[in-house]
């Protein structure tokens, strides 16, 4: 009987080693694991810190009249970036290589971009008298945050102004009709047709 006691327990101790082993695994696997959370998660919290960052410096530099390019730098609104061309430019085998090389020396990409984006294509008007005989002064082009303000109300009702800032808008001003964008010219027309209805 004893050797069947030693025997037994001889089993016994050696379950309990291996099942310590396989806990001891575990547990290691286990630490691993959480390091591994634990490196994702404040990997996480870096990038949404510095997302935060981007979104707050994007605001305050376009409450300045700056826009944030597809290159990553800052330009003043209605510019475009020193190293782009347009695609009719781009079509010009010249231009096209002389263009690619100065962004190459520059260390920048050249970027073509579509000449019919709505940027600010708007003529400025010699007169400087305001139309007031218009009855809208205020035209805003949702898609772009740029709403139009016509001067003289620009200058006598800064708290509008102020609101349409808050809002998000980039404020510009306009006398005439031609002073604004082509499709603004149009939104302005039928504004102008829906008042005297």
């Amino acid at each position: 009987m004893p050797d069947d006691t030693t025997a037994a327990l001889q089993a016994l101790i050696k379950q309990v080693e291996t099942l310590t082993t396989t806990v001891t695994d575990q547990q290691k696997r286990m630490d691993g694991l959480h390091d591994f959370n634990t490196r994702i998660l404040d990997e996480k919290k870096d990038m949404q810190s510095q997302l935060e960052q981007q979104t707050e410096t994007d605001k305050k530099l376009a409450d300045m009249g700056y826009q944030r390019a597809p290159d990553g730098n800052y330009y003043p609104q209605g510019t475009k970036p020193a190293h782009t061309l347009t695609r009719a430019e781009a079509r010009d085998p010249q231009k096209y290589r002389a263009a690619k090389e100065a962004a190459a020396k520059a260390g920048a990409t050249l970027q073509i971009v579509d000449s019919t984006d709505g940027g600010d294509t708007h003529r400025r008007s010699s007169r400087t008298e305001t139309d007031t005989s218009l009855t809208t002064t205020l035209i805003r082009d949702d898609d772009q945050k740029v709403a139009y303000m016509r001067r003289d109300v620009m200058g006598s009702d800064a708290r509008q102004y102020r609101q349409l800032r808050a809002d998000g808008f980039n404020v510009q001003s306009w006398d005439n009709a031609d002073d604004l964008p082509q499709h603004m010219q149009t939104k302005l027309a039928l504004m102008e047709k829906s008042n005297d209805a």
